[in-house]
């Protein structure tokens, strides 16, 4: 998907102020360091075009970073929109609404200041000892490194969380796939099983080097 104004990621337009969503967007995971949460990963996603239009572009602003952030245990989200400059509303003609936009598809807490959502990463003293909901079926190394795969229902709520937090990149990265309507009554939800693929290290606490 993409056009042909906005169909790269370094494709910055200073004409009409458009922004290519693709590049735009950063997505990484994270988990508490030493005195501060440290990034594990970050990566684009592959395509935006469910979330801001067939175009993939974003109106109105100048040096844009859409961060989406998630604690690596517990998907914890966190949304932050930095920007240099913003387009002033002319007529009927404004910059989009980013946040907005993006509240129809992540949890409400996505959206607390990036500082709290810092200080509640590194506080959190489960995330050393984080356990995922359901029932642990396999075990196995691949490169030297252990993982560990998860089964759960998505009747139960724990997993319900998990899925909510981190269905956007459903979107992100499977091309015509939905999020899971989570409102469903518990017959519908009981159709799923949600497997569940952990590296083992990276659940606890890393090192700053």
């Amino acid at each position: 998907m993409g056009s042909t104004t906005c169909g790269s990621y370094s494709s910055r337009v200073p004409g009409d102020g458009s922004t290519n969503a693709n590049g735009a967007v950063n997505i990484s995971f994270v988990q508490p360091g030493q005195s501060s949460p440290i990034t594990l990963s970050t990566f684009h996603p592959k395509f935006t075009y469910p979330i801001f239009g067939e175009e993939e572009c974003i109106f109105g602003y100048q040096g844009l970073e859409i961060n989406l952030r998630f604690a690596a245990h517990d998907l914890r989200p966190n949304v932050s929109v930095k920007y240099d400059k913003k387009f002033k509303t002319v007529n009927d003609t404004e910059a989009l609404d980013i946040e907005e936009t993006l509240k129809e598809w992540m949890p409400e807490a996505s959206f607390e200041d990036p500082a709290t959502y810092d200080a509640n990463i590194q506080g959190d003293a489960a995330a050393k000892d984080w356990k995922s909901p359901g029932e642990l079926i396999n075990s196995y190394t691949s490169r030297g490194r252990s993982f560990q795969i998860w089964s759960c229902e998505l009747t139960d709520p724990a997993a319900q969380q998990l899925i909510d937090r981190i269905q956007i990149l459903v979107s992100f990265f499977i091309e015509g796939g939905t999020p899971i309507p989570l409102d469903d009554q518990d017959w519908s939800l009981a159709r799923w099983k949600v497997f569940l693929v952990y590296a083992t290290p990276d659940l606890r606490i890393a090192k700053q080097r």
